[in-house]
């Protein structure tokens, strides 16, 4: 089996294409992977670790205004396609996989002109420019979330397997849990609350997480804050003065590389909204309190939160309504009210789809004609 991955520019776009990579080797040891993606987004250094074959292509997103930087992206859309259909003659794949990112365009039509079938994976409610505009050419559209499914009306099949990352935190060993406990010297007696916002972290939501623990006295759970890399030392040096005890108790890390055994441990998440870490929310059934960025195209994060808030499974806090005492109240009154907790818990593992890989797998299969 020889399958090209393709998606970028975000970790949320990355991620799964990495999982869905590492499922079919797992599945079939003789596959041959290639992954395409841009020399500028994120995957150009995570893919070549993960032990995958990379190449990239020259894209740009699409601009809507007239501008030069607009004729150059336009001229780059018509010279991208032809380079992914080189790649592709080369390479001769099965099967072509997008999940995201506006790599995914040329990349998904110069398989459909060389008659190579594709699939996209959504992970957002909304979906993204490029995948709206592959899925006129794609075999299949698979979904992260039913209800992103308005999105893809003119699609040829649209199924809805989940995200991939679901699968794999699932999986966790328990010995990883442990080294977790350990390495961050956690009390599994309390229950903790991790703070996330990403790898490279939200200005908006740190600022708000200092306030609201430079305010604070004493607390009888614990915090894992996840800062993203840019914004640890500020905040580092910030909280210096806290006390010995406090310390004990507020964990603060720049990035942190087993998120799935971070948030098994997890009695509640305060996150962003992306589609990979609600994936992986759902499976564990971690409680959360959403803030959704308002700066994504089209603000997509909040029809993704709407989705976990709307079944139970998550408090949604906008951005304009953050503050350190708006997020310590409600993190406080979730964290003590046990009974809200196991609510929410319930009602998010509904919304998880932990056999998202198997999902995708069968799909796999139907495209390239492989007996299940």
């Amino acid at each position: 089996m020889r399958v090209v991955l393709t998606g970028g520019g975000t970790g949320g776009h990355i991620y799964p294409a990495l999982a869905i990579g590492r499922y079919i080797r797992e599945r079939y040891p003789e596959a041959e992977i290639l992954y395409v993606g841009t020399k500028h987004g994120l995957e150009r250094d995570i893919v070549p670790r993960e032990g995958f074959t990379y190449e990239f292509i020259e894209v740009q997103g699409l601009k809507r205004s007239l501008s030069l930087q607009a004729v150059k992206t336009a001229w780059l859309a018509i010279t991208s396609a032809w380079t992914a259909r080189r790649v592709l003659r080369r390479f001769r794949p099965q099967l072509v996989i997008g999940t995201g990112g506006y790599v995914v365009a040329p990349v998904v039509f110069a398989a459909y002109s060389l008659g190579i079938p594709a699939a996209i994976l959504e992970m957002d409610v909304f979906a993204g420019l490029a995948n709206r505009m592959a899925s006129r050419v794609a075999d299949t559209v698979m979904l992260s979330m039913e209800a992103g499914i308005d999105s893809f009306r003119h699609a040829k099949r649209v199924v809805v397997t989940g995200n991939p990352r679901a699968s794999e935190v699932v999986r966790i060993a328990q010995e990883d849990v442990t080294a977790t406990v350990a390495g961050l010297d956690l009390d599994r007696k309390r229950p903790l609350v991790v703070i996330t916002s990403g790898s490279r972290g939200a200005s908006p939501i740190n600022d708000a997480v200092l306030a609201w623990l430079l305010s604070q006295e004493d607390m009888d759970y614990q915090v894992v804050w996840v800062t993203g890399q840019v914004h640890y030392e500020q905040i580092s040096n910030r909280t210096q003065s806290l006390s010995e005890t406090f310390k004990a108790a507020v964990k603060i890390v720049p990035f942190y590389h087993d998120m799935p055994s971070l948030l098994s441990l997890a009695a509640l998440v305060i996150s962003r909204a992306g589609g990979t870490t609600l994936a992986e929310v759902t499976a564990l059934g971690v409680p959360a309190v959403l803030i959704p960025s308002p700066y994504v195209t089209h603000r997509h994060q909040d029809y993704n939160a709407a989705a976990l808030v709307n079944a139970g499974a998550a408090k949604l806090l906008d951005e304009a309504q953050l503050s350190g005492e708006s997020l310590k109240r409600l993190a406080e009154q979730l964290v003590h009210n046990r009974f809200a907790l196991e609510e929410m818990r319930r009602a998010s593992l509904k919304l998880g789809r932990p056999d998202a890989l198997a999902r995708i797998g069968a799909e796999i299969d139907r495209l390239t004609a492989r007996p299940s």
